[in-house]
């Protein structure tokens, strides 16, 4: 019976071979979409799932609430990881780490000549990092690792970069200028897959301040590993008694202010533990992460995205074959004849399908193959068609679900026909199913304005937030990094060098740089007056700075080089609100100051009042800035970063004579830059990333449903051949003929763009946008082109049956066949 109905479907697919051939390529359009995107969703669900325990490892986060908002932070006091495992049983190990961006590492080759690279990320452990996460250890044994000093673990990429094919172990490599680690251990490159970045792992006894108590500074990210059996939940509920027993007697020695007076000002730290498999994408607004996370709303609209396009391909197939029954009605009046019962035409019926959607399913493997490296480029991925058993029990998966899903309804409708109609040639088709056809070419349509909504919301945001002022002048800055390996008098030579080239308008120097979020800390002061104490960022500037960015003074002056600025600060417009200062210029700030001879308030005198602007992301709302200048740290203090305001049309020639003044004075140490609007476009790399992947599947979802409507016009045309023959003879014009073929579906895409314009709305207005600070409106505009262009793109389709219909001569259409 199978062997049997597997040949009639074969031969009825042969036989109408373009109904065939658009069937197969919708679901294969359709379904190696799906391929792609399931395989990204799946991506995204698998960080730092290959870690053994790691349904029982947690990060310990915070949010630190202030009088007028909440940031929540991954990196916490590193002191709570040994308190809190010595308190809580719960805890089986506990660990720290901190990062350490662009770092310069030395080591000396055979030759005893000194080789330097630059390392985009190295992080620390202690001796308890490896007995939470359990990299591969490819060279070194992982029981003892940083128990004996200064040791540092390498990445197999880094030990083939630095040491070709010798023995790395034993080799000394610098951090700095006396900062010296012993490799001890190689591990496996860390999967793309992991929230951990990093080429190399150093001890944290090389680290001073990380040896020291403190239970308010944000030093470390921390990490249990929590016993079998133990529920989080519990445990997260103690963390609080930490916080009261540590941190206030820390926070009342160093404000000399007590730790109820404190938190009734509107103060207070609440600590949650994430679980490692959730770091990736959830929650997306910590700060100090240690690479950029994904976003689950993302997530969330890919799997819909998913769904929606294998629904179009489904419709498509349920349309043609239910639009196709007048011409199948014989077939099934003949066979009901000669004693076929239904549920054996169904079963004929239902084979058709899954042999199609094999076929589809067949090619959706080949072109998702084929699409996988573009997918690759633009996902910033690895991703990889997973061939194994369960994958191939997948795929045989989706032929029967695609399959039955669209083959279902037609099946049931082609054999439920009365043979004694079709025999007498009564068989017109149901109104019903005329209006089930419909409603789906609806179908389809809504789903494809949905995604062109949404591909212009997000196109609009990104376009708004690169071209948005941020209250500062960002074009045109070239930022020299790592300047502390310059020494402080040898940057400041530098910068003075900088001022001179006649290719640069004006240099500085900085700790911080607009964007990295990490560079920015977080300084409490009491206005002097006032019994709150409020907590604000602080970016540490030398003098320059502010002409050097464009920031615009408001009130007051900036810093200068003819006076003494280690007492002033400038604060922003936000900043003088929430102090609730009047007379800002004058006012005197209040910071005490933790010293071995006991605390010291040290009082800062306003001198100026800076325009707003947006130093960390448009994604957060504008919060309290202090500008201090380095001289408030010492004398022989330099920074991290300068700032070089390069002149119109002057790029290449700046970039050449900046390079070369760094290698003339500091030839030992690298040069690296970036361009200040370049770093800044970067943080918006997730979102980017989505929209390019909405428009590429909203081409497709739209292909998908314009193949359908294609071939569901020109089978509506071919019935109306002698209508439209009668018409032409009595006098009607071809552009009538096409008005009147269209209008139908025409209807029908006003219908769905109706219905889809207020789901567009609220999932890209209440939902998506609101992750943004500074954002755009779901304006008019976006939806007429999303509208118009949808309604362009089904008239080209359906208008070239309907000319062809109408352009052809009566007497042929009137011909009997």
């Amino acid at each position: 019976m199978i062997k049997n109905n597997v040949k009639i479907a074969v031969r009825s697919l042969f036989k109408q071979k373009v109904y065939t051939f658009i069937n197969v390529v919708g679901l294969a359009v359709g379904i190696a979409s799906c391929i792609l995107i399931v395989l990204f969703i799946q991506n995204e669900f698998s960080y730092d799932r290959f870690f053994k325990d790691q349904d029982r490892i947690y990060r310990m986060s915070l949010e630190r609430i202030y009088p007028n908002h909440s940031t929540y932070y991954a990196i916490i006091p590193h002191s709570f990881a040994g308190v809190a495992k010595e308190t809580f049983a719960e805890i089986e190990e506990a660990t720290i780490s901190s990062r350490f961006p662009n770092v310069e590492l030395t080591y000396k080759n055979p030759r005893d000549e000194e080789v330097k690279f630059d390392e985009e990320m190295i992080i620390s452990g202690d001796s308890s990092f490896f007995k939470i996460f359990d990299f591969e250890i490819i060279k070194g044994n992982s029981d003892n690792l940083f128990t004996k000093g200064n040791e540092i673990v390498v990445t197999e990429e880094l030990s083939k970069r630095y040491f070709g094919g010798e023995d790395p172990l034993g080799k000394l490599i610098r951090i700095g200028e006396n900062l010296e680690f012993t490799v001890a251990a190689v591990i496996a490159d860390i999967p793309l897959n992991s929230h951990f970045k990093f080429s190399a792992i150093v001890s944290n006894t090389g680290f001073p301040f990380l040896q020291q108590e403190n239970f308010t500074g944000f030093s470390a990210y921390t990490y249990f590993k929590l016993r079998q059996g133990t529920d989080p939940a519990v445990l997260e509920a103690k963390i609080p008694q930490l916080v009261d027993k540590y941190a206030a007697g820390q926070i009342e020695r160093e404000l000399g202010k007590s730790w109820e007076e404190y938190r009734n000002a509107g103060n207070g730290y609440r600590y949650f533990l994430q679980p490692l498999n959730d770091i990736h994408l959830f929650p997306t607004y910590l700060e100090a992460q240690m690479k950029p996370s994904g976003n689950i709303n993302s997530v969330y609209i890919l799997i819909a995205v998913a769904f929606l396009i294998l629904g179009i391909a489904c419709v498509n197939f349920m349309n043609l074959a239910t639009a196709r029954s007048s011409e199948r009605a014989k077939e099934v009046g003949i066979r009901k004849v000669m004693g076929s019962l239904r549920p054996q035409l169904m079963r004929q019926f239902l084979t058709e399908a899954i042999l199609l959607s094999g076929v589809g399913v067949f090619l959706a493997l080949v072109l998702a193959q084929f699409a996988i490296p573009f997918f690759n480029d633009l996902t910033e991925r690895n991703l990889q068609l997973p061939f194994s058993f369960g994958f191939a029990l997948s795929i045989l998966g989706i032929i029967l679900f695609v399959g039955l899903l669209a083959g279902f309804y037609p099946a049931l409708v082609l054999s439920s026909f009365k043979p004694t109609d079709v025999m007498k040639g009564q068989f017109t088709g149901s109104q019903k199913g005329k209006w089930i056809r419909n409603g789906l070419v609806v179908f389809q349509f809504w789903i494809s304005i949905i995604l062109i909504i949404g591909t212009l919301v997000i196109r609009d945001q990104m376009a708004y937030m690169q071209h948005i002022s941020l209250g500062f002048d960002k074009e045109h800055v070239l930022v020299v990094e790592r300047g502390f390996s310059f020494g402080p008098q040898n940057l400041k030579t530098f910068v003075e060098e900088l001022r001179n080239m006649p290719q640069v308008e004006n240099a500085a120097i900085a700790f911080a740089s607009p964007g990295q979020e990490s560079t920015f800390f977080g300084i409490q002061f009491q206005p002097e007056g006032s019994s709150e104490i409020l907590t604000t960022k602080s970016m540490v500037v030398a003098d320059g700075v502010s002409e050097t960015l464009g920031l615009e003074i408001l009130e007051g002056k900036g810093f200068s080089e003819e006076t003494n600025d280690s007492l002033y600060v400038l604060l922003n417009e936000t900043a003088v609100k929430v102090m609730g200062i009047d007379e800002p210029i004058g006012a005197k700030l209040l910071e005490t100051q933790n010293t071995p001879e006991g605390n010291v308030t040290v009082a800062h005198t306003v001198i100026g009042v800076i325009k707003d602007f947006n130093f960390i992301s448009l994604r957060d709302e504008i919060t309290p800035l202090v500008l201090q200048n380095t001289e408030s740290f010492g004398a022989n203090i330099g920074g991290q970063y300068v700032f070089a305001r390069i002149k119109p049309n002057q790029t290449q020639a700046a970039i050449e004579a900046v390079e070369a003044k760094w290698k003339a004075i500091a030839p030992a140490q690298a040069f690296k830059f970036s361009f200040l609007d370049e770093s800044l476009d970067q943080q918006y790399r997730e979102e980017q990333q989505t929209g390019r992947i909405f428009s590429i599947f909203s081409v497709l979802a739209i292909f998908v449903s314009c193949i359908g409507l294609f071939a569901l016009s020109a089978y509506i045309t071919s019935l109306r051949t002698k209508e439209i023959g009668v018409r032409k003879v009595l006098g009607a014009s071809v552009g009538g003929v096409v008005l009147m073929l269209s209008k139908d579906f025409t209807k029908m895409i006003l219908i769905a763009f109706a219905l889809a314009v207020p789901v567009a709305w609220w999932v890209m207005e209440k939902w998506w946008l609101q992750n943004f600070a500074f954002r755009i409106n779901v304006n008019l505009w976006i939806i007429l082109i999303a509208g118009i262009s949808v309604l362009a793109i089904a008239w080209l389709t359906v208008s070239f049956q309907s000319v062809k219909a109408a352009l052809a001569n009566p007497v042929d259409s009137l011909k009997s066949n």
